[in-house]
């Protein structure tokens, strides 16, 4: 009686006739009679996942029953109900999220298209690639700049002047570059500014400006022992080409 009204269940399943409510709402009642009655691996094709919407339990379900009942010489029809619902569903989510891409674009050209004209690139990059965890705040104006130069007892160099006057503030995912922290500091007899961080060997590793030639340097603390690598040779190069390539990597 207990395989009889199991078989009836998935036959009914098979042919499209239960919902997602009625269908996972047996499974849970008799998962233990199903594993036993039909095995492991059968048993994991058929179980409902946590993480599945409804309509796309009722079609992986639905797969496993379909699949079981064949290995057991019953034979059924297979309805397409739940494949369309589950196409459908999908559909759906990808014209959505075709939507949030769109908005977010205007948000970040609305936002950020005054980068257009010192860094191009990475603003299309942004447009691509920024999320709801990015920040960008806009640049200092010239008299903080001026302030923090004191503070350095240095005149800073143009591209980076230029870099602070668009943005005070970066942090994308393992790159930092904020105004307010820049620094100097000796490593190896050599003296850098410390942009901030960028992640691109290790957590944590820093990212340095040359004093010496204007290069982007990168500490990676990690390597043994730690050694200063040069990524780039210029500021300009460091944004329009390294952190473009880093966030496409990412991206992907």
């Amino acid at each position: 009686m207990i395989l009889q009204k199991l078989i009836e269940k998935f036959i009914s399943l098979s042919e499209g006739k239960l919902i997602a409510h009625e269908w996972m709402g047996w499974f849970a009642d008799h998962k233990n009679t199903v594993e036993k009655i039909c095995g492991r691996t059968a048993f994991l094709k058929i179980k409902p996942k946590e993480s599945f919407s409804g309509i796309r339990n009722l079609y992986i379900g639905q797969l496993g029953a379909f699949d079981w009942l064949q290995s057991v010489k019953i034979n059924t029809t297979f309805s397409d109900l739940y494949k369309k619902g589950w196409e459908k569903e999908f559909e759906d989510f990808c014209k959505a999220e075709k939507q949030k891409e769109k908005k977010l674009q205007k948000e970040v050209e609305k936002k950020f298209g005054y980068l257009k004209d010192h860094y191009p690139k990475f603003f299309r990059q942004l447009t691509k690639s920024y999320g709801d965890s990015d920040i960008i705040e806009a640049g200092v104006q010239q008299e903080f700049i001026h302030n923090i130069e004191k503070e350095l007892s240095m005149k800073l160099p143009e591209d980076l002047t230029t870099w602070y006057q668009n943005v005070s503030i970066l942090k994308l995912e393992g790159i930092e570059i904020d105004f307010q922290e820049l620094s100097t500091e000796t490593i190896q007899k050599k003296q850098y500014l410390v942009l901030g961080e960028f992640w691109l060997y290790g957590d944590g590793d820093q990212l340095l400006y040359s004093l010496e030639n204007q290069s982007i340097y990168i500490f990676a603390h990690e390597h043994s022992p730690p050694k200063v690598i040069k990524i780039a040779n210029s500021l300009s190069d460091f944004v329009e080409k390294k952190i473009v390539t880093y966030l496409k990597e990412y991206e992907s």
